[in-house]
């Protein structure tokens, strides 16, 4: 079977549940494959609450676990000994493994209980098995309903980001091999989960714009008049000033303005952010916050001048 290819985690996500609610309506969604599915999306989209459930669901419910309504079932206990009948509301923790092999067997499950009278037994019928899965698929459902408003809607921002940087990614890959591992380098530290991490991300996006600096408009010894009469520093070190300078050339009046000063901005702030990771040596970390700006401001940034390449 040939492998889809999606452009971000929220893509597949979105497609993955997409495809399970159409095989729920449909009819042919069976408990086991739709779990599955459920707990690669939550996986991908980092929702521990519902992995919590869904692992639940697969693995059975342990001993302090909370269990849904829909798996407390009352039976009729029966003691062989005594003909004595019992009506005790049941916990059924079993993993929808074994519950899904039950309704296909067409075989109900046997449960005994030892009492001061002996032993008493009692079946939970397959009408009740049948109403536990349907139970099952029908949270399912809502959880897919939920993903899928949350990505198509409610998630339109994030989902923009991700075209831009999948798109953009793989402009910069075409230009140096460097670029390419500084971004790897940026997304790890995006994702990881340690604060001292997140200081490189500034290092990583000022190494990325300097990297295209040099590609688009590598250095020169001689400064350079732009078409508005400023003179710009165009040294190795000036790579803001390299990236104007290219913009200068290549784009229109009315564009370049925005540009340059969407440029000038994130210098600014950059220098900031790195001028705060390095302000001491036991607190070298920004906030998330701090670090997931600068990166969308790289993006965006190199997105625009790539236009222009």
């Amino acid at each position: 079977m040939k492998s889809k290819h999606f452009s971000s985690p929220r893509e597949e996500a979105l497609t993955i549940a997409m495809e399970t609610r159409s095989r729920i309506l449909e009819g042919e969604g069976d408990a086991v494959d739709v779990l599955r599915a459920c707990s690669v999306m939550a996986h991908i989209l980092n929702k521990e609450d519902d992995r919590k459930w869904i692992t639940c669901e697969l693995e059975g419910y342990k001993l302090g676990e909370k269990i849904p309504s829909y798996r407390k079932i009352t039976l009729r206990f029966r003691n062989a000994g005594s003909l004595q009948i019992e009506y005790r509301k049941l916990e059924v923790v079993e993993d929808v493994h074994l519950l899904s092999s039950a309704q296909e067997k067409d075989e109900p499950l046997q449960y005994r209980r030892e009492g001061f009278v002996g032993v008493s037994t009692a079946s939970l019928d397959i009408s009740d098995i049948d109403n536990i899965l349907a139970k099952i698929i029908d949270r399912c459902l809502d959880f897919l309903n939920k993903i899928i408003a949350e990505l198509q809607y409610g998630g339109m921002v994030e989902y923009l980001m991700e075209e831009i940087r999948q798109k953009t990614d793989e402009k910069l890959a075409t230009l140096d091999n460097k670029i390419t591992e500084e971004t790897r380098s940026l997304l790890a530290n995006l994702a990881s989960t340690n604060p001292a991490d997140w200081s490189k991300v500034g290092h990583s996006c000022r190494k990325i714009l300097k990297l295209l600096a040099d590609r688009v408009f590598p250095p020169r010894d001689q400064v350079y008049e732009t078409r508005d009469k400023r003179v710009l520093q165009v040294g190795d070190s000036n790579f803001i000033n390299r990236l104007c300078a290219f913009l200068d050339l290549k784009a229109k009046s009315d564009e370049k303005k925005f540009l340059v000063a969407e440029i000038e901005y994130f210098e600014s702030y950059l220098r900031q952010a790195v001028n705060y990771a390095q302000m001491a040596e036991h607190n070298p970390a920004i906030e998330r916050f701090h670090a997931n700006m600068l990166s969308i401001h790289t993006y965006l940034i190199a997105s625009e001048i790539l236009k222009y390449v």
